[in-house]
């Protein structure tokens, strides 16, 4: 305790969960001091305290715990990482390319540097506890972050630190932040789906006549000027454009009505014939 954000000169403690009740509890800082704690009375946890740490404190700890005298000692636990944060050192820089707001589907790469210090590289977002990425530059002090495929999810403060050469649990602050923003890819207006052909009321041509027009539809689209001077001349587009969508929605209409029309009647026909009486043939 604290879990997160601990800078050098502040005070520590780790605890130690014990599935069991326990009298003795060992906690070992990997290539460095162990420290023990005995009880006369068992306990299921154990507490170590660093007061105002140091550089030497940072490091990987795990614990050992022992029930008596006469039960051997338990396995080490899993790791734990104390990781202190060093404000002599300079905050990375930090840029992302293409630009902050971007559709979505689009690669982005987040660029991290420090040229006096920086050796191993970490990318961070607000709101995660950890960092998200990690990378080991060949000693350029420079770190290049890529998302693929971003989706609205990726959307966030993303900020760097670096753990200075030879002190892989000392960290530097964090630096600058760059938002990232992911939009939704939107729709073509009215959609982008053809007008579905029912046979037998269309048949082939009229199809082609129906989704023709309709690509010209879309291909009108909302209109957009190069570099629009004034309301006038945009007023005169929207009503060019109102013109032509207008006649293209009533060809469109018309040519439905007519082939519908025309249809009915070829049915009525075919039902003239299927009453009409057998046609003899004699010699």
């Amino acid at each position: 305790h604290p879990s997160q954000g601990v800078s050098l000169g502040d005070n520590v403690t780790l605890r130690c969960h014990l599935p069991r009740m326990a009298a003795w509890v060992w906690l070992y800082q990997e290539r460095g001091w162990s420290y023990n704690k005995g009880k006369e009375k068992e306990q299921n946890a154990a507490e170590f305290f660093f007061v105002s740490t140091k550089r030497e404190h940072a490091g990987r700890y795990r614990y050992q715990y022992r029930v008596s005298r006469s039960v051997g000692a338990s396995e080490k636990s899993d790791p734990l990482e104390l990781v202190l944060t060093d404000h002599s050192y300079s905050p990375p820089s930090i840029s992302i390319h293409p630009e902050q707001c971007v559709e979505m589907g689009t690669n982005i790469t987040i660029s991290c540097w420090n040229k006096d210090y920086g050796a191993a590289f970490l990318l961070h977002k607000d709101g995660s506890s950890a960092p998200i990425k990690h990378q080991d530059p060949s000693g350029g002090g420079a770190a290049n972050f890529t998302l693929l495929a971003v989706t609205p999810a990726d959307s966030g403060t993303y900020r760097c630190s670096y753990h200075p050469r030879g002190y892989p649990f000392v960290s530097s602050p964090l630096g600058d932040s760059v938002m990232l923003e992911v939009t939704p890819t939107a729709a073509p207006p009215g959609g982008s789906e053809p007008p579905i052909c029912m046979p037998p009321v269309m048949d082939g041509w009229l199809c082609l006549c129906i989704q023709s027009a309709w690509g010209l539809w879309l291909a009108i689209g909302t209109p957009k000027l190069p570099d629009p001077t004034g309301a006038e001349e945009q007023s005169r587009a929207n009503l060019v454009m109102a013109l032509v969508r207008g006649f293209v929605a009533a060809l469109v209409f018309g040519l439905g009505v007519f082939f519908v029309i025309d249809a009915r009647s070829l049915w009525i026909r075919r039902d003239d014939n299927c009453g009409a009486p057998p046609v003899t043939v004699s010699v």
